[in-house]
């Protein structure tokens, strides 16, 4: 039998991420988030909701055909109902990836298909409810807050921080550096360490000197606003490293489609010491174009 509640949060998760830009509104919940995480990304659904962007992709179709299957069988409007996705590590691999989901629910309706899976169990935890499905564990912080990860463990910690028994990661450096995230920023991502990424990361010949990273999406005045900032180990390695992305950039600029050449004019390479930054300014009009037509360029981590 095809296992619904066993991937019921994935696909939630999946669904928010899938429909912003293909590559990650509450406040970020800085007081469920464990002190020793590794990397945070937060995706901000209200204000996402809420740029031309969105406007423009909405009006396409694209996400009328890629959340209607979600709308269906959960009976949940993903861009309005869904206001918050944060994903984050406590470890190495996969697994200690926790999705924390923040938004409106048929609690009764998902625990229904939790149900459905063969190994499904409650187990009592503290003030919660563990929901062990498959190999996975998810949890209700509140009705409208839900809690997943590969690993129980994982979400015993978040459990743990919730009820203030555990250290959350208010006073770490990743959050002052999430404080650095413009307000009306829809995307935001801080990495202490890139080699805790996977392998994906680690084999990337762009980013195989760099530690830290910070990500955001904004638009502002009718255009998508990015910057991404990478620190390398040394300012030779980041000077190696912003050539190596000029060359990439100069590549991609060479090509056949035109709007693809367009987009990369909106593109700035900046290099300061250690840190290498990368800008990005185009009208939300012309992005939403690019990916409801998929002509998006080749990604830089390639």
């Amino acid at each position: 039998m095809y296992k619904k509640a066993t991937l019921l949060i994935v696909a939630l998760a999946a669904a928010a991420i899938f429909l912003v830009l293909p590559a990650w509104a509450e406040t970020f919940p800085v007081s469920l988030v464990p002190d020793s995480v590794r990397w945070v990304a937060h995706l901000d659904m209200g204000r996402f909701v809420a740029t031309k962007l969105y406007e423009y992709l909405d009006k396409s179709g694209r996400f009328m055909v890629k959340s209607r299957d979600f709308t269906r069988w959960l009976k949940i409007d993903v861009s309005r109902d869904i206001t918050g996705l944060t994903i984050f590590g406590l470890g190495p691999g996969e697994r200690q990836n926790v999705f924390v989901l923040s938004g409106k629910f048929d609690k009764k309706r998902l625990l229904t298909l939790f149900s459905l899976d063969d190994g499904y169990r409650e187990v009592p935890y503290g003030g919660y409810t563990l929901h062990l499905i498959g190999g996975g564990a998810g949890a209700f912080i509140r009705d409208d807050v839900i809690v997943y990860s590969d690993s129980r463990e994982a979400v015993e910690k978040v459990l743990d921080t919730a009820a203030g028994k555990a250290k959350n990661f208010a006073a770490s450096k990743l959050n002052a550096a999430m404080k650095d995230v413009p307000s009306n920023a829809f995307v935001s991502v801080v990495v202490g360490d890139l080699a805790g990424l996977g392998k994906e990361i680690n084999q990337s010949k762009l980013l195989e000197k760099a530690s830290g990273l910070f990500f955001m999406a904004q638009e502002k005045d009718d255009n998508l606003q990015v910057r991404a900032q990478v620190t390398a180990d040394s300012p030779e390695n980041a000077a190696n490293m912003a050539d190596m992305l000029q060359g990439i950039i100069a590549l991609e600029r060479m090509s056949d489609e035109a709007k693809v050449a367009s987009l990369l004019e909106g593109v700035q390479v900046k290099l300061e010491g250690k840190a290498l930054r990368l800008e990005f300014s185009r009208p939300s009009w012309e992005i939403a174009d690019l990916i409801s037509s998929g002509r998006m360029p080749h990604t830089f981590f390639d």
